[in-house]
């Protein structure tokens, strides 16, 4: 670490004394003689960082040169910024002012200062009789010219594993399949040994998958809170991304039982280091709710904690063989059908003997071995003293640790930046590397941007198994924990860390403070009380991150090293005007920031911004004026079209941007020809794009030129997301069609009330999702121009998968002809809602539909077997009666909701066709009651959820006939007074403000879950033998007799675990 710090160090220092920057201000010999003596260090740290392994004494001394080597760095970067500053100067006499010989006064003294620091490091060196190498020998280069794209997406091959996978498929699939109670299966092993692997291998059997109604993935690691591991099972388990619509635990807790309810599922809880038993248990009871034969699977390193969880016998991993050792590293080592010489294999089995059957040690060897054909190289890696470490002197595994020292010193600090970031953590690979080229631990090289040469890090480190991308989100990347431990070892006092506000400000080299946020820099305990305030004095910071705060003070502005600000979500409104002070910031990420209504007028003074951030600022005003300025900008995510000359379109000409970029106000521009000068079309690395009006009314004269105007902001063919929102104009320009929008996967076109029809998009063979919202097209597919122009024998929309179609009052049809046989044939999802004029022809083939949303009219004409198991019906005002029986022919059904109805009209034939409905909502219906008889033909039903259904009374006696519903869900029913008395078979129960409500059902012998809220007029609870939880808010009367110990009804609830008793 000290040395690629140093080798970094020395790289600036010999290219401001060859600018002469040290002759400037006065203090070239001194930067001279302190080269020299870093370069008399650095030929001694390639044997200290070998040794301080062992020797404390050299790590202390290590330490002690990587503190002022930043010291020196913080005064170079002075210096550097100094001397910019005056060449960007219009007056040339400003060099010679009182302030600036000041600044070389002081500058010198500190140079003299800080030479006498590193002049006594380095006389230290000669007590620890370190050997010397020659600096200028050849040592290991990142390979930056090999293709590593379809390497890192080629899965490689497993070796070792199989018979452990067959018998752990073969106790789930045989020895559990009919156990009533939830099966868990630890699988036991050290770090490295391959249990994730081995659970991915029995995850994704074709068996398995075959045997599982539901199978889950998550990754716990030692985040074992509720909250937390109920939202991931339910991300997984719908395959939806976050979900983000679920705050409340006791709505997770909800959802989670309802998606694992009845069915058999296999949950893999990957990593677990919990051995507290009573977080296991509230876990335990929410996940009892499967069919038989559900199994949870765990990894773990800890006896204890398989000894907690699991009912089953463990399966304890063994090490691979060497054979199998040998395998995986030839693997990483060789190309597939390279020949390997018997001299290396001889080598080769000889190294594999020292990985002690750990995967993760011979993967990682593979990737130091990779492309070394040389039999000295391989004897060099057998042969290292670090395999002579006790397991006292060294807890990281030796290959790790041996692998790392073969990392070229360009791709170190890269690597030991990770230690910043939590175990399991993921992060964006293109935030990774701004934030690297924040550090200063990359920078361009040649004809390549540092982003360029970020990313060939990023490969390389990927190639020697050093990182890892993300299984679910292969543009995240990460890190093995036992290689996170290697990072955190290397990283070790190199930064101090704070430990409390007290010592903030002394911390001098402290390089990157997240505030409000989880990272490694700072005990967890310690971040809730820091400030934006409180780090006013670390002078030395590189990186700040703000995102929970609503005002940044001036002293911002003190930050002068600072490279990176992220503010992105915060509640902030303004910048203080300090902040265009910052010479040296790169990035300044103000990314969802809703309230932000001003940039500073001054930003275009930050000569070196690379990266301005301003997506979702929707309430920003206009920018500030001559954007052009920031000639380094790559990437500007909002640009708000201003009423002056210097704040039009044409700011953008000069720009190279990529990523994304939205332009706001467009109905300001007055020349369609202004929009041409900012040469959209030529940003080859934008990625979306985002055009829109933001004033309705527009007269003739404006909808024309609001046509020019789109018609002129034509982008460059390798955009892959495009957004309209607020055109006026009649068409959308000609180049939407294949030509220009060939890599395009979403379009979003919104508030477009005056467009009849748009060029061909389907064709566009990337086409994943559509999204129409109060547009006036009348076909989605028009062979005389609507939104996919059809071409006879070509199959339109080829790779859509999501529909969506809002607001469309002028929509006749999918396609002007009849049919779409040859249309949407990977859809999935189609979401129809206030398209009023819509006759849908059958779905049929589309065979992949798995979501529908639709008004009741529009179901009307579907026919049989184009419904698919999700459902939600939008009932019309003008209809009086909802008919059940319109759903009679979908027999595929599983999930039902029905919103708006005034009435639900049934026949027995309707309702006995819907046998395999397991789940039923109602929303915001009129209806009095349920019809009688139309649930005791629902014979799946799992699940019913009334909610906002203000006129209903009560519910029918023949619920009672429902044998499999486990789960009772009745919500915002002010009018409802009486319940069922018996639930058979109910295990969950919640009830929530029913005003009228006056009692609870006296048989509900197998309820596990009740919770009741805001139901004043209930007294009593009645005896539940195998309750769990009892949650019970704004029940005065049941709150009293349930007082613990005294109340009334306490004996009847004396044996819940789970008991939660408030008054509001």
């Amino acid at each position: 670490m000290a040395e690629a710090f140093l080798q970094l160090l020395l790289d600036n220092l010999s290219s401001l004394i060859k600018e002469e920057i040290g002759l400037i201000l006065g203090v070239d010999d001194e930067m001279k003689k302190l080269c020299s003596t870093l370069t008399t260090i650095q030929a001694v740290l390639e044997d200290a960082e070998d040794k301080q392994i062992k020797s404390k004494p050299i790590r202390n001394w290590l330490q002690k040169l990587t503190a002022i080597a930043y010291e020196v760095d913080d005064i170079l970067d002075e210096c550097n910024t100094h001397v910019s500053k005056l060449n960007h100067s219009h007056s040339k006499l400003s060099r010679y002012s009182l302030k600036k010989l000041l600044y070389r006064h002081n500058i010198a003294r500190r140079m003299k200062q800080v030479n006498e620091k590193v002049e006594a490091v380095a006389a230290e060196r000669a007590k620890f009789h370190l050997r010397e190498m020659p600096i200028d020998r050849p040592r290991e280069v990142a390979i930056a010219s090999r293709e590593t794209a379809s390497l890192l997406n080629e899965p490689d091959k497993i070796y070792g594993r199989e018979e452990d996978k067959d018998k752990i498929v073969k106790t789930l699939l045989n020895d559990v399949k009919n156990r009533h109670e939830m099966s868990v299966l630890p699988v036991i092993g050290v770090g490295g040994l391959g249990k994730t692997t081995l659970a991915r291998l029995v995850f994704n059997d074709p068996q398995v998958e075959e045997h599982f109604d539901l199978r889950i993935w998550v990754c716990v690691s030692d985040n074992f809170e509720m909250k937390t591991l109920a939202k991931a099972m339910i991300e997984s388990a719908t395959g939806r991304g976050k979900a983000w619509d679920l705050q409340h635990l006791d709505a997770i807790e909800r959802r989670l039982w309802e998606l694992l309810s009845k069915k058999r599922y296999l949950i893999v809880m990957d990593d677990v280091w919990n051995d507290h038993q009573d977080k296991w248990f509230v876990l335990r009871d929410v996940l009892s709710c499967g069919s038989a034969g559900s199994s949870v699977v765990v990894t773990t390193r800890q006896k204890k904690v398989a000894d907690i969880m699991t009912t089953l016998p463990c399966h304890c991993l063994e090490g691979l063989s060497d054979e199998h050792c040998w395998a995986l590293l030839q693997q990483r080592a060789f190309g597939p059908n390279e020949e390997v010489s018997p001299q290396l294999e001889t080598i080769g089995k000889q190294i594999v003997k020292k990985c002690a059957g750990v995967p993760l040690a011979a993967t990682t060897l593979g990737g130091i071995v990779r492309f070394k054909r040389k039999e000295e190289e391989w004897i060099y890696v057998r042969d290292n003293d670090i395999w002579k470490l006790s397991p006292e002197e060294s807890l990281i595994v030796p290959a790790l640790r041996l692998s790392y020292h073969h990392l070229p010193l360009e791709l170190r600090q890269c690597f030991a930046y990770f230690a910043a970031f939590p175990k399991d953590h993921y992060i964006e690979k293109e935030e990774l590397v701004l934030l690297w080229m924040a550090h200063g631990h990359i920078s361009s090289k040649g004809t390549l941007q540092v982003e360029d040469v970020g990313n060939q890090i990023c490969n390389e480190l990927l190639l020697r198994s050093l990182l890892q991308t993300n299984v679910d989100n292969k543009s995240e990347i990460g890190m093995h924990d036992l290689v996170h431990d290697l990072a955190e070892s290397i990283m070790e006092n190199k930064v101090p860390g704070v430990q409390s506000e007290r010592n903030l400000t002394s911390a001098s080299t402290i390089r990157e403070v997240n505030l409000l946020q989880k990272t490694s820099l700072f005990p967890k305990t310690f971040q809730k009380d820091m400030s934006i305030t409180s780090i006013s004095e670390l002078r030395s910071l590189r990186v700040l991150k703000a995102k929970a705060i609503e005002d940044l003070p001036p002293s911002i502005g003190n930050h002068k090293h600072l490279r990176s600000l992220n503010l992105s979500n915060s509640e902030i409104q303004t910048l203080p005007n300090s902040l265009c002070t910052l010479w040296n910031l790169q990035i300044l990420n103000l990314d969802g920031c809703v309230r932000l209504v001003a940039l500073p007028k001054k930003l275009t003074s930050l000569h070196n911004l690379q990266h301005l951030c301003l997506w979702g600022c929707e309430s920003l005003c206009e920018m500030p004026s001559k954007m052009r300025e920031l000639n380094g900008l790559k990437t500007l995510s909002m640009f708000v079209v201003g009423l002056k000359r210097d704040n039009q379109l044409e700011e953008l000409e000069c720009l190279n941007l990529s990523g994304r970029l939205h332009i706001r106000h467009l109905e300001r521009v007055k020349d369609h020809m202004d929009a041409k000068k900012a040469k959209i079309a030529e940003k080859n690395n934008l990625s979306e794009l985002k055009l829109s009006w933001e004033r309705n009314g527009r007269s003739k004269s404006e909808e024309d030129l609001d046509e020019k105007v789109l018609e002129a902001l034509e982008p460059h063919h390798n955009l892959e997301k495009l957004y309209i929102v607020g055109f006026s104009g009649r068409y959308l320009p000609d180049w939407m069609k294949n030509s220009c929008l060939g890599k395009v996967v979403l379009i979003y076109i919104w508030n477009c009330k005056n467009c009849k029809r748009f060029p061909n998009l389907g064709g566009l063979p990337c086409l994943k999702s559509l999204f129409l919202d109060d547009v006036g097209v009348e076909y989605i597919i028009d062979k005389e121009g609507g939104v996919g122009s059809g071409h006879p024998g070509k199959i339109q929309f080829v790779a859509l998968i999501n529909l969506v179609l809002i607001g469309l009052p002028n929509l006749k049809g999918l396609s002007k002809e009849q049919g779409i046989k040859e249309a949407f044939p990977n859809l999935e999802r189609l979401w129809i809602e206030r398209c009023s004029s819509l006759i849908l022809p059958p779905l049929s083939s589309l065979q992949k539909l798995e979501s529908l949303t639709c008004s009741s009219s529009t179901l009307g004409l579907l026919s049989e077997h184009e419904i698919p198991r999700e459902l939600r019906v939008e009932v019309e005002e003008s209809l009086t009666c909802f008919p059940i029986e319109m759903l009679a022919k979908f027999h595929k059904l599983r999930w039902l909701t029905i919103m708006g109805a005034k009435d639900i009209c049934v026949t027995r034939e309707g309702l006995q066709a819907l046998k395999e409905l397991t789940s039923l909502y109602l929303r915001n219906c009129r209806i009095r009651c349920l019809p009688e008889g139309m649930l005791r033909h629902l014979t799946a039903l799992v699940m019913l959820n009334i909610w906002d259904c203000r006129e209903i009374v009560e519910l029918p006696e023949d619920i009672k006939q429902l044998h499999n519903l486990a789960g009772l869900e009745l919500h915002f029913l002010p009018k409802m007074t009486r319940l069922p008395q018996a639930f058979q078979y109910l295990t969950r129960l919640e009830l929530r403000d029913l005003p009228e409500l006056e009692s609870l059902p006296d048989h509900l012998p197998y309820l596990i879950t009740l919770e009741v809220t805001d139901c004043p007029k209930i007294v009593t609870i009645p005896a539940l033998p195998n309750l769990d939880e009892l949650r019970v808010t704004g029940c005065p009367q049941l709150q009293r007799r349930c007082q613990r110990g005294r109340g009334e009804d306490w004996h009847k609830i004396a044996h819940v675990r789970r008991i939660y008793i408030s008054p509001y």
